[in-house]
């Protein structure tokens, strides 16, 4: 399993992001608004698992976690370059039907805060 340390850029890789912090993408799944057979036949651990698998293989950066309770329920990855971290991830999400109606936060570590958001 790749340490984050080793995901981040080497000598001057990726060299067109001047900021020294992580990327991250963040997929908040909806918790109760999705038919109740999504919620009986798909959970989160499967979820997790494939992203994981995905991310090492590729090399994107790194699980990082989840937080879920009662009424919410989030992902968390990182890498050196969140846009192609969630390039990367995309077609699992799509292809996972937990993920329907997600909303995907993909921040590029930009000092001014910037980030981009979207719903899947």
């Amino acid at each position: 399993m790749m340490s984050f340390d080793e995901s981040l850029p080497q000598n001057g890789e990726n060299e067109s992001d001047d900021s020294d912090e992580p990327h991250m993408v963040i997929i908040y799944l909806d918790t109760s608004g999705l038919p109740d057979e999504v919620y009986e036949q798909y959970d989160m651990l499967t979820l997790e698992e494939q992203l994981t698998e995905v991310v090492e293989r590729e090399q994107l950066g790194v699980f990082d976690g989840s937080e879920y309770g009662m009424d919410r329920a989030a992902l968390f990855l990182l890498g050196p370059d969140g846009e192609r971290l969630f390039a990367g991830i995309e077609s699992t999400l799509r292809a996972y039907p937990l993920c329907q109606g997600a909303r995907i936060v993909i921040d590029n570590g930009d000092p001014d805060g910037t980030r981009r958001e979207l719903t899947l």
